[in-house]
């Protein structure tokens, strides 16, 4: 994840407990942080990154970020599946989730599941 998700789960959404303790979580940011066994602050290329965590052992990379860091991942074409959620809210402006492609994705829909009123798309 991106330092504005991280940011936003510590100070906003959880600021209690950390709601991905199943995880070792990657932020990828500027900022100097003190990383720990669960959360690891780095300023690696995400590109790269992902290109070394796929080398090793584990299970899916999961990547819960903003559009900055969907985008660049998108351009590298290393997105396998796409899981959006769609909260009911119009914000009228903000950063677009895809920006400019350089072409057209096609994608084909998994399944859909309903939970607090929000809807969760599996591309």
């Amino acid at each position: 994840m991106g330092w504005n998700t991280y940011h936003q789960i510590v100070t906003e959404l959880s600021p209690t407990k950390w709601i991905y303790s199943d995880f070792t979580t990657y932020v990828i940011t500027h900022n100097k942080s003190n990383s720990n066994k669960q959360i690891i602050f780095t300023d690696v290329n995400p590109i790269d990154l992902l290109e070394q965590l796929k080398q090793q052992d584990g299970k899916d990379i999961w990547i819960c970020g903003g559009a900055n860091l969907v985008q660049q991942i998108m351009r590298a074409d290393l997105i396998d599946r796409y899981y959006i959620s769609i909260i009911p809210t119009l914000l009228g402006k903000g950063i677009k989730l895809f920006g400019e492609l350089p072409k057209e994705q096609k994608l084909s829909l998994v399944r859909t599941r309903n939970y607090n009123g929000i809807v969760e798309l599996v591309l």
